[in-house]
């Protein structure tokens, strides 16, 4: 019988296994690929994720033809792909209509804050435009952008060639993508440990990231020029449901994108911690 036939495989995969046990090896930074040999697991003490959802896709499919969802599942991936390599993530890996990347190593919170305010920027400014120039739909193409930070694990799991993939335990991963889902239309939300990183950055870092550039649109003000603290801070605070199973009360949610004026410049001084920043 097949069913006596698949568990005895399965009991025989676990009874190697068994023997095996689990070996944990420190990795500072994120491998290309996880270790395959059975039992060994990589451990990244730090690491930061960047989960970007596309938001109400369910709604997509079920109202617009598959043309329109074809589109709007190749230009919002391709796009987020290519953000998370320029702002140089060590592992991008695509899950449905989500993306994530991971983060490591030295500069790597500036480089996945800078990421996540990218994105949410070119989904509204370029990717969302050119789906409707594509497809003429009235579906609103918005992302949920989540960012957590901590200890990962990873190692390929599979059996031989089949479904032979990274396969990444820890909150960082999982809570970013929980942080997307709460997040409206084209919306940044952080962890609270994330923020409280982003507190301690360099003061052009935090100018850069955390308060409002200040011009309202008028030529030649704002800016890195303005001290911290005098424009609106850009994050507010929000309860986390309980049913989230999240490890913190309150997360922190941007919805403003990268000015048009200031943008390149504030984006310059988070990855490099230079600027003119009081």
């Amino acid at each position: 019988m097949i069913l006596d036939d698949v568990r005895a495989d399965v009991s025989s995969q676990l009874d190697a296994q068994s023997e095996l046990g689990v070996q944990i090896t420190s990795h500072n930074d994120i491998p290309e690929k996880g270790p395959v040999n059975r039992g060994l697991w990589f451990q990244i003490p730090q690491a930061t994720a960047v989960f970007a959802d596309l938001k109400s896709s369910t709604k997509l499919n079920a109202t617009d033809g598959p043309r329109d969802a074809a589109f709007a599942y190749t230009y919002f991936i391709r796009a987020m792909t290519v953000i998370l390599d320029r702002f140089s993530a060590k592992y991008i890996d695509i899950q449905g209509d989500g993306i994530f990347g991971l983060f490591s190593g030295r500069g790597s919170m500036f480089h996945a804050a800078a990421c996540a305010v990218t994105m949410r920027t070119l989904v509204e400014r370029e990717v969302a435009p050119r789906y409707v120039k594509s497809t003429k739909s009235g579906w609103n193409l918005t992302a949920g952008i989540g960012v957590d930070k901590g200890v990962l694990l990873v190692r390929q799991l599979g059996l031989g060639e089949v479904a032979q993939n990274e396969v990444w335990a820890g909150k960082p991963v999982n809570t970013a993508a929980k942080l997307s889902s709460l997040a409206t239309s084209n919306e940044v939300v952080v962890s609270e440990r994330v923020l409280a990183e982003y507190k301690k950055f360099s003061k052009p870092r935090q100018r850069a990231l955390l308060w409002s550039c200040g011009c309202r649109g008028r030529a030649n003000q704002g800016g890195l020029s303005i001290p911290a603290g005098q424009t609106p801070n850009l994050w507010k605070k929000i309860p986390v449901p309980k049913d989230t199973g999240l490890d913190f009360n309150h997360a922190y949610r941007m919805q403003s994108a990268w000015c048009q004026k200031h943008g390149a410049e504030l984006c310059e001084a988070l990855l490099t911690g230079k600027g003119q920043a009081n």
